[in-house]
């Protein structure tokens, strides 16, 4: 195993039997984004007139590190068709992302991983939460480079993942440290538990105050929703934005108990919290 520096992070390198590199790891020390720009890609729910829903989720990430753009895809979706009509919708060109991040390895969350590492159209490493064979085999074959984030993982500047998050389910999430407004956690699913997710995120990256959570709970009832909602406003959550898999009884409770820090999700959404003074 080698390893190489970038930034603050320690990048591990490991080479498998059979001499092909791959990316492993890396030792966290987060710093912060200037600006961050999200879109909904696929969703349950539209927002906009011309574009598509499909069960599933996928995000355009686009963070900003002085003049530096980053750029990851957070889930594929399993509806590639559905993917590839709203980003020609909304103006996303696949040539711009810098890596890929599959919260955990169910197909409508990286279903068509295939069809698009091939139009990003350079090798891009791919953030994932565990060693599945048949995807990781995947993702080379594609020319993907896998990143496997068993632990808390760097990805660039201000930006990590939760690493594995222990339960029934592989899954991670992605965080963001936004600069003077603290941490962004992007969810897949949320099958560890919503709440228990955003505790482990101040936990790995070292960051207590929370900004914003986006993506799918993983709840469905109005009383889970009321629970959720209660102890994320005990945290301090300035935004919460549930999709996906967040079942309409469980957002009304959380609209109910955070009001204006509810957001409404679904394809064709855009967050774009005002910058700070740089």
């Amino acid at each position: 195993m080698s390893i190489a520096f970038s930034g603050r992070f320690i990048v591990l390198i490991d080479q498998d039997e059979d001499g092909v590199s791959r990316l492993v790891g890396c030792v966290v020390e987060m710093e912060y984004v200037d600006r961050v720009r999200i879109i909904t890609l696929v969703d349950n729910g539209v927002l906009r007139r011309g574009l598509m829903s499909a069960w599933g989720l996928s995000l355009y990430v686009q963070v900003f590190l002085g003049a530096r753009r980053f750029v990851i895809l957070m889930d594929t979706s399993g509806s590639f068709d559905v993917l590839l009509h709203n980003s020609f919708m909304l103006g996303v060109d696949f040539k711009d992302v810098d890596a890929v991040f599959i919260s955990h390895w169910h197909r409508d969350h990286c279903g068509s991983l295939s069809h698009v590492l091939p139009m990003i159209g350079k090798p891009v490493p791919v953030y994932v939460p565990s060693e599945d064979i048949y995807g990781i085999k995947m993702v080379e074959n594609a020319r993907g480079v896998p990143v496997v984030c068993s632990k808390p993982t760097g990805v660039v500047r201000g930006v990590m993942s939760t690493g594995e998050i222990p339960s029934g389910i592989s899954e991670h999430s992605l965080l963001i440290n936004l600069r003077d407004k603290g941490l962004i956690v992007l969810t897949g699913c949320s099958h560890p538990g919503i709440v228990h997710t955003v505790e482990l995120a101040r936990s790995v990256s070292g960051v207590d105050k929370v900004y914003a959570v986006v993506g799918g709970f993983h709840i469905s009832s109005l009383n889970e929703g009321l629970r959720v909602a209660r102890r994320l406003s005990e945290i301090g959550v300035q935004l919460v934005s549930p999709c996906h898999c967040t079942r309409d009884d469980a957002k009304r409770g959380i609209k109910k108990v955070l009001g204006e820090r509810y957001v409404e999700n679904g394809v064709g959404w855009v967050f774009q919290p005002d910058p700070p003074d740089l």
